[in-house]
């Protein structure tokens, strides 16, 4: 996986929509954020449209179109998203991949920003950022500890260790594997498509929000009845929002990972409860339960 260039708190943000709309009240007050700290930040036009369907920002047309045209740009050194929703899956198909291959940018996003990370790497081979967004993140604000994480990492910083608390070990152990994931319910509606993307031997991370118990268990037993579960070195569940009693998701976790000797935690600092640690997609790292550490040994983009 081909890392993306480096950026710095004064560089020039691009802000997507090509999911659900947003408040443009909000997203300007999370961009004045980044430009008090130096940012220069440029909003897609789309940020606040409806189209024919009111949870989409505009239709499938401007969306795209918007994407692609902010692609297609060497004026922009990253891409941010004012939030999710949904509606980038619709827009896969479209998506000028040879642009962003010919010019490797970060892009930083969750929820269902996970469907674009998953046809980045598999259609241009480049590695992303699942992590904050302006409507929650940015609005709110990261912690001071996030936030020196956000921008050591995006300006190539490692070895990068971010220490957690013993009562998220679910089962201990130690992996090191490239790391991958994003919204459990995207990466299962992928599956099968030609963005379906899944790293054997890998450490495989994910969250989701309004999901009950019983519908985590259908999800992560389809993964398990694919085969997929067999080669995976280790699992990081982040936060989970509405999604059901820790004591019966610890059950759960156990149920379908126990037997696999892999280290899993869980309430790692991701998530739709926002405060999002940023997490590289398709990069290599460490974890170990014995030393409550989670590291990224080798810089996550390249400096140019």
């Amino acid at each position: 996986m081909r890392p993306p260039r480096a950026v710095f708190p004064d560089s020039h943000f691009a802000v997507l929509a090509p999911s659900s709309p947003s408040e443009r009240p909000r997203i300007e007050a999370a961009a004045n954020r980044l430009r008090s700290r130096g940012a220069r930040v440029t909003l897609a036009a789309n940020i606040d449209s409806r189209g024919p369907r009111n949870y989409l920002a505009g239709s499938d047309e401007q969306r795209l179109e918007e994407f692609n045209r902010f692609l297609r740009s060497d004026d922009y050194d990253a891409f941010l998203f004012a939030r999710g929703g949904y509606g980038s899956m619709r827009i896969l198909d479209g998506l000028d991949y040879a642009a962003l291959a010919a010019n490797p940018r970060p892009i930083i996003g969750f929820s269902d920003i996970t469907a674009i990370h998953q046809a980045v790497a598999r259609r241009a081979g480049i590695a992303s950022f699942h992590g904050p967004m302006l409507n929650l993140d940015f609005f709110e604000g990261l912690s001071p500890e996030r936030e020196d994480w956000f921008w050591r990492l995006l300006r190539g910083d490692a070895p990068l260790t971010w220490r957690f608390d013993s009562p998220t070990v679910v089962t201990h152990g130690t992996a090191e594997g490239v790391l991958f994931g994003g919204c459990l319910s995207l990466t299962m509606a992928l599956i099968g498509t030609p963005y379906d993307y899944w790293v054997d031997d890998g450490i495989w991370f994910w969250e989701d929000v309004d999901e009950p118990l019983y519908r985590i268990d259908r999800m992560l037993t389809h993964v398990r009845l694919s085969g997929r579960l067999r080669n995976i070195r280790g699992v990081i569940v982040g936060r989970l929002k509405n999604c059901g009693e820790e004591a019966e998701l610890d059950a759960l976790l156990l149920e379908c990972f126990g037997g696999n000797g892999i280290p899993i935690i869980r309430d790692f600092p991701f998530g739709h409860h926002g405060n999002n640690l940023l997490m590289p997609v398709g990069v290599p790292v460490h974890l170990s339960t014995r030393t409550l550490t989670f590291t990224i040994n080798a810089p996550a983009v390249e400096r140019r």
